[in-house]
């Protein structure tokens, strides 16, 4: 279903297709269903679907002021927010929260990626810092956004791996995310804090991504263990299976850089939409380069364009063997 909020703004900002797809990204960014509901070991509050949809719509004025002047001609974003470019996914995200978190009149950001350092070594970091002024009271937010694809129809984490392969999975993210949200206690963050009179501040997850089954599996394999129940979510093949998942007159196949996972794809200038014909080719060609899985978003084309309605990973014949 196309985003009305997509619809309204499409036709004034046609001219600059990556400042529409720049906002869409923050609105996925703010207000799309977390990754994850909950660690069994963190003892942090995980954000919820219901929180990240009420400060999408708090801040809907912000956006529709983006939009405008945007459409104005005005650049009121940053480069690495309009250009992910070749930005870390992670970093990326970070970008966009730190956007939203600087312009929001519902948030005082007091600090952003705040290094920790205790015996000349540095310990840990903070992602923000920031006061949340709708609920009175002071956070500190850790923000990530993965990809991870069931290796197997299981909901034990070790079998939800990254695309890369197996050094990357669900655990050992989220066993990571545990000792990061855990830094707001160290000595140097105690210390940091009173310097600069920020109130002790509540750690929180804001997790965003995508999980990804094997496409025999799309609608009934299993989701990981505490996964949100509103996670977005995709399929995963292999070369040799990609004609069974995007062979169709009636679709079109968009591989997608990494600086364009984030969010629902939304055309930019000079998107070339593939027959499924050609998908083999762009396959050889892109495999016979790397060891990377190719990330595709199947397209049909609608009133404000090409518009998703799928999206999943080609991964290498070896993964999820493939070294980084």
């Amino acid at each position: 279903m196309q985003d009305p909020w997509l619809e309204r703004w499409h036709g004034p900002l046609a001219g600059r297709p990556e400042a529409l797809a720049a906002l869409m990204r923050l609105r996925w960014a703010v207000g799309s269903a977390p990754l994850m509901a909950r660690h069994p070991d963190l003892g942090f509050q995980v954000l919820d679907d219901a929180w990240c949809a009420e400060a999408l719509d708090a801040d809907l004025p912000l956006f529709e002021r983006w939009a405008s002047e945007l459409a104005m001609g005005e650049n009121p974003l940053s480069p690495s927010v309009l250009h992910p470019g070749d930005q870390l996914l992670g970093k990326h995200f970070e970008a966009l929260i730190a956007c939203w978190l600087e312009a929001s009149p519902h948030f005082k950001l007091h600090a952003h990626s705040v290094q920790l350092h205790e015996g000349g070594q540095t310990v840990g970091e903070l992602d923000f810092l920031v006061e949340d002024l709708r609920h009175g009271r002071s956070l500190h937010l850790e923000v990530a956004s993965k990809f991870y694809l069931a290796a197997e129809d299981h909901s034990g984490w070790d079998e939800w791996v990254g695309p890369s392969g197996r050094h990357d999975t669900l655990r050992v993210k989220m066993d990571k995310l545990v000792h990061q949200l855990a830094a707001a206690r160290r000595p140097s963050a105690r210390e940091y804090l009173s310097s600069h009179r920020i109130a002790t501040p509540q750690s929180v997850l804001l997790m965003k991504g995508w999980f990804f089954r094997h496409y025999t599996h799309i609608h009934k394999g299993k989701s990981p263990r505490w996964a949100h129940p509103d996670h977005a979510a995709g399929w995963w093949c292999r070369p040799s299976e990609a004609h069974e998942v995007m062979g169709s007159d009636h679709v079109r196949i968009l591989p997608l850089p990494k600086g364009r996972w984030l969010g629902r794809f939304h055309p930019t200038h000079g998107d070339p939409p593939l027959h499924w014909s050609r998908l083999e080719q762009v396959l050889d060609d892109h495999f016979s380069r790397t060891r990377r899985a190719l990330m595709c978003a199947v397209v049909i084309e609608g009133a404000a364009g090409w518009e998703e309605i799928s999206r999943g990973f080609v991964v290498h014949p070896d993964w999820p063997n493939t070294g980084r």
